[in-house]
């Protein structure tokens, strides 16, 4: 009977980790077509944008992966840190943010070659935009 409970237990889980990835999938797939109509990309143009941008997204997500869980658990026991571990977190914190910055800017001079700069301010609009009706459907 536990044998069958363990196996009931695994199928459960399993089934929301692929609910999860092609939730996950169907999001990315309507931001890349938001984000197209936005910059009204060309499929040539599209082309040369979308490996930059997404190498762009793992690079930054790998940062956030990396560096932000630190943070976030100090966060989380911020009233039991000592000076010493919260000037170490806040600097952990500013060096993250530093390395946003430059990976931004990096990404900005990539993008300056297949670009104008109206149309990196317009991929900066259509994330925001993008973000903010993400959160409303949710909310809904």
């Amino acid at each position: 009977m536990k044998k069958y409970f363990f196996y009931l237990a695994f199928f459960f889980i399993s089934g929301i980790t692929l609910a999860q990835e092609a939730e996950d999938e169907k999001i990315e797939a309507l931001k890349t077509a938001y984000i197209t109509d936005a910059l009204s990309l060309t499929p040539e143009e599209a082309q040369v944008f979308w490996p930059i941008y997404n190498l762009f997204e793992d690079k930054k997500e790998g940062l956030y992966n990396e560096k932000w869980c630190e943070v976030k658990n100090g966060l989380e026991t911020i009233e039991q840190l000592d000076d010493k571990n919260a000037e170490q977190l806040l600097a952990t914190y500013m060096q993250m943010k530093e390395d946003r910055l430059k990976l931004r800017k990096e990404f900005v001079i990539e993008l300056k070659k297949m670009m104008s700069p109206k149309k990196i301010l317009m991929l900066k609009k259509a994330e925001h935009d993008f973000h903010k009706m993400l959160l409303e459907k949710y909310k809904n």
